[in-house]
């Protein structure tokens, strides 16, 4: 059956796979091939070109790729002529690559490899005789009009540059024969214009590797790779995809423990379906269909493998960075790690889907809410904090450290005093009142600083979640110093809670925002 056109582009394809990127073949064994050319010289000189190659073992397959073609008779007016031929060895590469279509050039029949095949062969021809002494550095045209190959000086030979990247060594030299000279070189050669055709028909993918071998062979994947093969999804990542994958590293996984809550330790306690489904939604989170290359990242939102959960692309400070569910960016630590069926870019931390969200908030509520109960007299706290913990992005305390100031029951009963009780209804019943009282909660929240009451320094300043300041006042007893300016005392302190500390203090602190509106 005649191959198909497609076939044939696939196979051209291969072809320059071959030429590109292959490397010298070990195999080669060059004393061999020149023993098979030691010839009588009176013989030698009584053969014709044709006839040398044909008596060359080495050379049988040079030998079927003349006579696929028209050559022998059309080049009659150009002898004599110098000819770098390759090897068997080279051309057998040619035919592995190809596959079970193409086992010897008979099968190069149709108009369009007849062609290919042409330029290729003229383009291992030089016209006239021109021995090992006349190869100098620079550039020489072949019988592919417009077409010349370039002889480089290294060491002491000369190799032949040709379009790809890998250059031809001469190993055997100066064969004459009746119609021109012989050189054997052990690899093929491919003109500019072959080259540049073949790759507009489909550039080769010359990336060996899959994204699930890369996961697999690199130590600094060594934890994804494990998650991967708990939910199964390794195997996804070995097929043709193509994906893009945002790849947390080994150090920017163990946060993910703990933003699951205080009782994963391991990926060994994902031992339950749900478990192991959530981290599975967790993971499909971070790839996205199609192969995105860092110069083509463009602010917006992206799709994700997880059940149409997006991430988006955001800039800060002129670096593309990405914005997951929990709103917060996460930087690129490498971008661009090519692979076989996509993309990889390592990012600096695990991205958060909705799903997590929920579960992380749930799991930091629940941790506050033990160490609060425990407290005694924290009741109004504790009653304030589970009416507005949805509204707090509690999530991130998973992550960061914090300090929290907790005000104590008698400190809510002096500011109801100094507002009035019909304050706290409105606070109970209404949307402003209920975000008002996430403003004053997320005002007694520390960012970024663990701080037990031996780290306090007086005149410190400290930034709170909500975005206004603190002070800290030190004289026989340690104070906190909001927008009234009055002084709140410490009553109870270092309870410890995640990666943070709790203090309990005798009046609720107030931000000018908050003062603005009461």
């Amino acid at each position: 059956m005649k191959k198909s056109f497609l076939k044939l582009n696939i196979c051209l394809i291969l072809l320059s796979i071959l030429l590109v990127s292959c490397k010298k073949n070990e195999n080669i064994t060059y004393d061999a091939i020149k023993d098979s050319l030691e010839l009588n010289e009176d013989v030698e000189e009584n053969l014709s070109l044709a006839e040398l190659i044909a008596s060359t073992n080495q050379l049988s397959l040079l030998t079927e790729a003349l006579l696929a073609t028209d050559l022998p008779t059309t080049l009659d007016s150009k002898y004599p002529i110098t000819l770098f031929a390759p090897t068997n060895t080279a051309v057998m590469e040619l035919f592995e690559l190809l596959g079970d279509d193409y086992n010897s050039f008979e099968d190069f029949d149709s108009l369009l490899e007849q062609e290919i095949l042409t330029r290729i062969l003229t383009y291992h021809m030089v016209e006239g005789n021109l021995s090992s002494t006349d190869f100098v550095t620079g550039e020489m045209q072949t019988l592919y009009e417009g077409n010349t190959i370039e002889f480089i000086h290294t060491g002491d030979t000369f190799v032949i540059s040709d379009a790809s990247e890998i250059d031809a060594i001469p190993f055997v030299l100066d064969k004459k024969a009746t119609d021109g000279t012989l050189h054997i070189i052990d690899k093929i050669l491919i003109p500019q214009d072959v080259f540049e055709f073949l790759n507009t028909l489909n550039p080769p993918n010359t990336v060996e590797k899959t994204i699930k071998e890369l996961i697999e062979e690199n130590e600094e994947f060594a934890f994804l790779k494990k998650a991967l093969v708990l939910t199964g999804l390794l195997d996804t990542l070995g097929e043709d995809g193509p994906f893009t994958i945002f790849a947390p590293s080994n150090n920017t996984l163990t946060g993910l423990l703990s933003a699951l809550g205080i009782e994963f330790e391991s990926l060994d306690d994902f031992n339950t379906e749900e478990e192991i489904d959530l981290l599975r939604d967790i993971l499909l989170y971070h790839v996205v269909p199609g192969t995105l290359e860092s110069k083509d990242f463009r602010i917006g939102p992206l799709v994700t493998l997880s059940d149409e959960n997006s991430i988006s692309i955001d800039e800060n400070e002129d670096e593309y960075v990405l914005i997951d569910a929990t709103t917060l960016s996460s930087e690129f630590l490498t971008t661009d790690i090519p692979a076989q069926n996509g993309i990889v870019h390592v990012i600096d931390r695990v991205l958060i889907p909705e799903s997590l969200v929920n579960q992380v908030a749930n799991s930091v509520s629940l941790a506050f809410e033990r160490v609060m109960e425990n407290a005694g007299e924290l009741n109004t706290a504790l009653e304030f904090f589970r009416l507005v913990q949805d509204r707090m992005n509690l999530e991130v305390l998973s992550e960061k450290e914090f300090t929290f100031f907790f005000p104590s029951d008698q400190a809510f009963v002096d500011l109801f005093n100094e507002i009035g009780y019909d304050k706290i209804q409105e606070f109970n019943n209404s949307e402003q009142g209920l975000e008002i009282v996430k403003i004053i909660l997320s005002y007694h929240c520390v960012e970024n600083q663990t701080l037990k009451s031996e780290d306090f320094r007086n005149g410190q300043v400290l930034n709170t979640f909500q975005g206004d300041e603190l002070g800290i006042l030190l004289e026989t007893d340690i104070f906190v110093i909001d927008k009234t300016a009055k002084q709140s005392k410490l009553i109870y302190e270092d309870l410890e809670v995640l990666n943070g500390f709790i203090h309990v203090i005798d009046k609720v602190l107030l931000p000018q925002e908050v003062l603005d509106s009461l």
